[in-house]
């Protein structure tokens, strides 16, 4: 009996291995199309543990064009946040991210170890924010952990680690990806080995014909303080025209 068992934990564990690796589970959530452009309104909750709410709406432009990726979010309401920009601008592996304060009429650049920051007071550090469109796959190795039946069908559940010299935010990721579509419904961030925060994706909406898949409410939960950081998608523009001059300083102070 022993033996059969043996067998049958080992013909698991070789489906496994000869199904996918990790690696090819995410360069599948990695070539998943995605807009040239975007533009629309979010609005921002900040949950404490006690349930109280404080929510900001936001207006978002997104631009890629090859290796280059361009970023404006501007705050248009509570009057305390209102006017605030945050402009991050990647190319060719590089990144700078810009930060307007109206209050003080003055840009400030987001360098270093401030990119680890709390994003405007949500569970989102700046670094989070400019990667929404997903994670620099080639900067991590993938191993996949197991799969789970989910309500879609198989799931497969991922560990990203940095590779050696690559400066990240979190010792690992764990991210489960539905195979039905590729796009990531949790990720689980890790700072030390340690379980820090969880972003869930619970809502997924079919844009242009089904051409692009786009989730629209993510959950950011601190799962040591219990705050969360709730972001709602409305009104989403997709492949429109975006002139450069909105991701520019001038357009951060308008």
């Amino acid at each position: 009996m022993r033996r059969v068992l043996a067998s049958l934990g080992l013909i698991g564990v070789l489906s496994l291995a000869l199904a996918v690796s990790g690696e090819e589970v995410m360069k599948k959530v990695d070539a998943r199309p995605n807009p040239s452009a975007m533009h629309g309104v979010m609005v921002m909750q900040l949950v404490n543990k006690q349930g109280k709410t404080l929510t900001r709406k936001i207006e978002l432009w997104t631009k890629k064009v090859g290796d280059e990726e361009k970023m404006l979010i501007k705050f248009l309401a509570p009057a305390d946040v209102k006017g605030t920009a945050f402009l991050a601008l990647k190319k060719g592996g590089k990144e700078e991210m810009k930060l307007y304060l109206p209050a003080l009429k003055r840009i400030r650049r987001i360098a270093g170890s401030q990119k680890k920051g709390s994003f405007m007071g949500s569970d989102f550090t700046y670094d989070d924010i400019s990667n929404l469109g997903g994670m620099k796959i080639e900067d991590y190795n993938h191993k996949l952990l197991k799969t789970e039946e989910g309500p879609e069908g198989k799931v497969f559940v991922v560990e990203s680690t940095p590779k050696p010299g690559v400066e990240a935010s979190y010792s690992k990721l764990i991210v489960w990806v539905p195979e039905a579509t590729y796009v990531p419904t949790k990720i689980e961030f890790y700072k030390k080995g340690k379980l820090y925060k969880v972003l869930q994706s619970s809502k997924i909406e079919s844009f242009a014909d089904g051409k692009y898949l786009i989730p629209t409410y993510l959950v950011m939960e601190n799962v040591k303080t219990k705050h969360k950081t709730i972001l709602e998608q409305q009104d989403l523009e997709i492949d429109i025209e975006i002139p450069d001059s909105v991701f520019s300083e001038r357009f951060m102070k308008r």
